[in-house]
């Protein structure tokens, strides 16, 4: 028998999958190009937008976790 549409299991990963596509839209209306579209990534670009005072490219840019105060210091200074 297959509990379909009424199993309980299902309505979390759907909540959590529309979070994060929301996060993520938000991210990109904000110009920051995450690194992937888990909500740590989402997060981790949001980070690094802050500490650079600039959106964060995922596609043109060392990995989000990676950036700090020093490590945007260099990057402005390279024009990265």
């Amino acid at each position: 028998m297959n509990a379909g549409d009424a199993d309980s299991r299902r309505v979390l990963p759907t909540k959590k999958f529309n979070k994060e596509l929301d996060a993520y839209k938000e991210a990109r209306a904000q110009g920051i190009q995450p690194n992937g579209t888990s909500m740590a990534k989402i997060q981790e670009a949001v980070k690094a937008s802050e500490t650079l005072g600039r959106p964060y490219d995922g596609s043109k840019m060392p990995p989000a976790k990676a950036i700090d105060k020093k490590s945007a210091a260099i990057m402005k200074e390279l024009g990265v």
